[in-house]
């Protein structure tokens, strides 16, 4: 049709003066249940430890209305990119905002030499990454009530885990611990005592009681009935699929890997 005006999308690294954009992007709903603010945004990308992240925004005739942020990790020994805090804002959920971030992003990881990328997206999002951008949905995480030896035992023997640096657990931590162990108050007001991060030095007493994610309760799909979290992936070192990347029984993974779980310190008070 003629007399249109043709609406420019552009794609590129968030500026700081985008912060506040960004931060009212994700809480254009009216509420804020992540507590976003300029210090958070800043504490993701401007003081992350592991390399240096990348934060995109998507920008229609200058209006952000999308959002992606990938943070630098290590599997095993293998340079990857975490996909963090991906948004799109509500009139423009069809694909096109979101494809143009997501080739965006594959072309940045594949000309930085990054192995693979990959998230706890939500199911519904899962469902989109890999059935529009090829991406594969590795495992499904289930919360296990009472973490114990096995389990401590079960995460050594597995070939794929995040490998963070020690200034890592400070910058998710705030300070250095045996184990990280959150106190969580759910919708309903029960408490719940969550096993983020464990370290060489966890032993299983210490951990008594807690809730978490294991290898014994990592599975290959989704079951009716009982949530469980997706970890999905996009590989560009094919190498890593003849290794078994793909396989979830190669894989460890704690709830302190996925930036979802906020830190609490456990107290019993």
């Amino acid at each position: 049709m003629t007399g249109m005006k043709q609406l420019k999308l552009e794609v590129r690294e968030t500026r700081d003066a985008d912060i506040d954009g960004v931060i009212a992007l994700f809480c254009e709903t009216g509420s804020n249940p992540y507590n976003w603010c300029p210090a958070k945004w800043r504490h993701y990308y401007r003081d992350y430890p592991e390399g240096r992240p990348l934060s995109l925004v998507a920008l229609i005739d200058g209006r952000i209305v999308g959002h992606y942020g990938m943070l630098p990790v290590r599997i095993g020994e293998h340079a990857a990119m975490l996909g963090v805090h991906a948004y799109v804002a509500a009139d423009q959920r069809g694909l096109t905002v979101i494809s143009a971030l997501m080739k965006d992003v594959d072309q940045r990881c594949q000309a930085a030499g990054i192995a693979l990328i990959c998230g706890f997206a939500n199911p519904r999002f899962t469902i989109v990454k890999t059935t529009v951008f090829k991406w594969k949905a590795t495992c499904w995480l289930g919360f296990q009530q009472g973490i114990g030896a096995d389990d401590l035992a079960a995460a050594k023997g597995r070939k794929f885990f995040f490998n963070y640096s020690a200034p890592w657990y400070d910058w998710r931590f705030g300070a250095a611990a045996d184990q990280y162990l959150s106190r969580y108050v759910d919708p309903q007001g029960a408490v719940h005592k969550q096993l983020l991060k464990t370290t060489p030095r966890t032993v299983a007493a210490s951990i008594a009681g807690a809730e978490g994610w294991s290898p014994n309760s990592t599975y290959p799909a989704g079951r009716e009935g009982e949530f469980r979290q997706p970890f999905s992936m996009k590989v560009f070192d094919e190498r890593l699929i003849a290794q078994g990347i793909l396989e979830h029984g190669n894989w460890s993974i704690e709830m302190g890997d996925s930036d979802t779980f906020q830190y609490t310190p456990w107290s019993i008070t």
